[in-house]
């Protein structure tokens, strides 16, 4: 049946042409139309064949290093080989008539629509499918790129590459991080940006609307083109004359065009609803604007046509339409939010608006332009919107058309196509200097999960000189949407910073993949000979997930995981950090199958690629350079950089009532009587929350007031809770899980405990300290790093040491601690002491001296 299918589309294509010319007979114009939306619907149902996998991304993995580029080839794909129209087809068409398109192979990415004439009768265009193996070599061998939407998350813009990156509209509604929608969403866009060396922009509102809402705009701005807009070059041209137009559509001699136009709404389980509604709404407007008038509706690209019930005056735009061609021709657009009234606006026709639903639109999207600031009539009802198509009024009558040129399309004259074309074939390279003259700072940030890394990098983001320092912090995108844990954390980070979603696979030939496997693992039969072949992996996918993007430092700030360490290490910034916020060795070393961090033997051998090596204290910097100090560089001394606190945040936090911030302890802080020990932490067994537990139960009858709150999951809560049980402690040691914010849990306990064998330097104790809690702590470096000076007690790491110091707090018998705090004073001396040490600022003010 496939075999058929494709017979009946090859003979159509071949047929094309006499029915061109047969569409001058009325009687058979009319027959065709209907033949046409029938084989439409046909030709949707025929999807492309493909071998099991993406050929085209198996095939682009095993060449990349193979295949050698040609300097004389073009690649244009258009939505994802959809459709051939928009801005890649108004360059082509500047290419074709340039008379210099015989120096150059033109290949179309095309997936099963009919190719206009003017593609398929080129003898110097080639076509390829989307996924085939003929289009990775395509992408491969293409010195010039140019799409509208994407590429697929394998592509790497090779050296040497020009891939333009038209875009296809000036949004209306909200894009990238301002609307709501899952990260994934958003980041092969960004990716895309960031591969691109030519990103057309027609206007400020268009770099805040497209280019601001995925965190690119600095790192885009050496690529920025500012230009119109191509395809609305074709407004200014007619591709199609006006008896072709009238006999292809129907539209009879004297009739006045409408075109409806609306976006897309919902999403990709909702296409058929969304297409009758908006398809009903079309009829209604044919049926009451009568024989007077000729609508043509066109579909959002996300929808695909359907049949629809054949009207005198009404037709839906041709799939393989190039819409701007047909916008010529068009009397009076209706749309909504879409970005094709700013197509529309240059040729001063009337535009029509149509926002019956713009409360909820703005809800569930949400929109960069009121459609009371554009020079069209906006209604909200069909009478309403009949009454406006029947005035016509042009933008050129309303009093914001002159500010509304300015403001979103002021350089559309007709030339945008040359622009573009001429800039993509003139092979120039800019250096990527950040104009701000702000340092870059890559940081892979550990997982981004709650707990104390990610705790103390949101502090540090909160209190970094945004005035000299740029942070892009790079996490996976689906990771985050799977996670609501980690969203929580990803939304309580400083506005100001940045992110780069990674999406999307490595780039690993067959020979490759076993090493890589062999490295992640931490695997001690992993050759460290092979080291040289995980660089060359991780150098490429910097340039997949980075471009060509410069960082000035880039902070491997988690420091547990060998894909974000190897990342890190091999990026292309001037200066390499790795932070160490533990014990890695005790970490390595731990035998518990709930602690297993084997993969840590990995992280240890790419040691020698960094320039620092931070550890978050003085303790855990000694404990490390002891066990690990062999694996650095020749030369490299380890430092100190102190996790800071976001104090302002943190005590704003804690004045939130513990029965709005956690609603099931309220019952535990509303018993006066009661005497609150809290402890923070993952429950995993370097935490030795058992140590603390059974200190509880030796004091617990002797004083009955006492009670256990730990705050934080993990994988030994259920051998916990067996413990307290066990011990008769069960009702005094309220386990409550993760808790968002367990700042004013904390601040109103009597005491902060913790018993851990090995820390960095534990962000729940500064924390504590700054809310003025009192703090009890075992006798270990990492929890001596904080506690020192007399701060907090330090106790050994046995049952009864720990138990006779909560009974002290009870008793109120404790050593009286040091007068000194964690305070804006501590928060400046650390921050110097990172800007010094990561950042290299005294090294770069020497050089600025000299």
């Amino acid at each position: 049946m496939i075999n058929a299918k494709k017979i009946i589309v090859a003979c159509v294509r071949r047929y094309k042409p006499i029915d061109g010319k047969l569409r001058h007979f009325a009687p058979y114009a009319k027959l065709s139309r209907k033949l046409q939306k029938r084989y439409q619907i046909f030709k949707s149902d025929l999807k492309p064949v493909r071998a099991k996998g993406d050929l085209a991304k198996k095939y682009y993995g095993e060449n990349y290093e193979e295949v050698s580029l040609k300097d004389n080839v073009i690649l244009f794909e258009c939505y994802w080989g959809k459709k051939i129209c928009g801005n890649p087809l108004a360059i082509y068409r500047r290419l074709v008539n340039s008379n210099v398109d015989d120096d150059y192979k033109i290949i179309w990415v095309v997936n099963n629509i009919d190719i206009p004439e003017e593609v398929s009768g080129n003898k110097d265009v080639v076509i390829v499918k989307p996924g085939s193996k003929e289009y990775g070599h395509a992408l491969l061998e293409a010195t010039y790129l140019v799409n509208n939407v994407t590429f697929p998350t394998y592509f790497i813009r090779r050296p040497g590459q020009r891939y333009l990156n038209t875009w296809h509209g000036v949004p209306v509604k909200a894009m990238g991080r301002d609307m709501i929608a899952p990260m994934i969403s958003m980041a092969n866009t960004q990716r895309n940006f960031l591969q691109s060396n030519i990103i057309l922009e027609s206007s400020d509102f268009y770099r805040n609307s497209v280019i601001r809402p995925y965190y690119v705009e600095s790192l885009t701005e050496k690529n920025i083109l500012r230009s119109g807009s191509p395809r609305v070059d074709d407004i200014f041209t007619s591709y199609i004359n006006d008896e072709d137009f009238r006999i292809r559509y129907g539209v009879s001699k004297g009739q006045k065009v409408v075109m409806y136009a609306p976006t897309w709404r919902g999403n990709s389980t909702k296409i058929k609803s969304v297409f009758n509604d908006q398809a009903s709404i079309y009829q209604t407007i044919a049926n009451l604007l009568g024989d007077e008038y000729f609508v043509i509706f066109s579909a959002h690209q996300m929808v695909k046509s359907r049949d629809l019930t054949e009207l005198n005056n009404g037709a839906v735009l041709l799939e393989s339409e190039n819409i701007n061609d047909v916008l010529v021709h068009v009397d009076v657009l209706v749309s909504d939010y879409s970005s094709i009234i700013f197509d529309f606006f240059p040729a001063n026709k009337a535009v029509v608006l149509y926002t019956y639903d713009i409360e909820q639109y703005q809800e569930d999207r949400g929109l960069y332009v009121s459609p009371s600031e554009l020079p069209c009539a906006d209604v909200k009802t069909i009478e309403d919107l009949v009454a406006a198509i029947r005035e016509g009024s042009l933008p050129s009558s309303f009093a914001t058309y002159a500010s509304m040129c300015e403001r979103f399309i002021p350089l559309e004259n007709g030339n945008a196509s040359k622009s573009a074309l001429t800039e993509l074939l003139c092979n120039s390279n800019e250096d990527d200097v950040c104009a701000s003259g702000k340092k870059r700072l890559l940081i892979a940030p550990g997982g981004l999960i709650p707990n104390g890394i990610t705790s103390s990098l949101k502090n540090l983001i909160s209190n970094l000189d945004y005035d000299k320092y740029d942070p892009y912090i790079v996490i996976e995108a689906s990771v985050m949407d799977n996670d609501p844990l980690r969203r929580e954390q990803f939304s309580e980070f400083d506005s100001r910073c940045n992110w780069v979603l990674r999406c999307g696979d490595m780039l690993l030939n067959e020979n490759e993949k076993k090493t890589y496997q062999e490295f992640r693992q931490g695997s001690e039969s992993f050759d460290p000979s092979d080291i040289d072949t995980i660089k060359r992996i991780f150098e490429r996918e910097n340039l997949r997930v980075f471009g060509d993007t410069k960082f000035d430092v880039s902070i491997e700030f988690g420091g547990y995981a060998p894909f974000w360490t190897a990342l890190i290490a091999f990026s292309n910034a001037s200066r390499k950090i790795c932070y160490q916020h533990n014990h890695l060795w005790a970490e390595y070393t731990n035998t518990d199958v709930s602690r297993n961090q084997k993969q840590l033997y990995s992280v240890f051998l790419l040691y020698r690629y960094f320039d620092q090596i931070v550890a978050v204290s003085d303790e855990t910097r000694m404990v490390n350079e002891e066990h690990l100090g062999t694996f650095y560089a020749e030369g490299v001394v380890a430092h100190t950089v102190n996790n800071t606190i976001d104090i302002n945040r943190l005590k704003e936090k804690a004045l939130v009532p513990v029965v709005l911030a956690h609603p099931p302890a309220a019952p535990l802080y509303q018993e006066n009587s009661l005497f609150r020990f809290i402890a923070l932490g993952r429950l995993s067994p370097e935490k030795r929350f058992d140590r603390m537990i059974g200190a509880l139960a030796k004091i617990a009858r002797k004083y009955p007031s006492a009670i256990l709150i730990i705050c934080g999951s993990g994988p030994l809560k259920k051998k916990l809770s067996q413990l307290a049980k066990r011990l008769g402690v069960s009702e005094r040691v309220i386990f409550l899980g993760q808790v968002s914010n367990p700042y004013p849990l904390l601040a109103k306990a009597d005491a902060c405990v913790m018993s851990s064998d090995y820390e960095g330097q534990p962000m729940a104790l500064l924390e504590a300290l700054c809310l003025g809690t009192t703090c009890i702590g075992t006798d270990i470096p990492g929890i001596r790093s904080v506690l020192k000076d007399k701060l907090g007690h330090i106790v050994p790491p046995t049952v009864d040491d720990f138990s006779q110091a909560m009974e002290a707090a009870i008793l109120k018998t404790l050593p009286p601690l040091s007068d000194m705090k964690v305070d804006e004073e501590y928060i400046e001396r650390t921050m110097k002491t990172f800007y010094k040490v990561v950042c290299g600022q005294d090294k770069a003010e020497r050089l600025i001296d000299r």
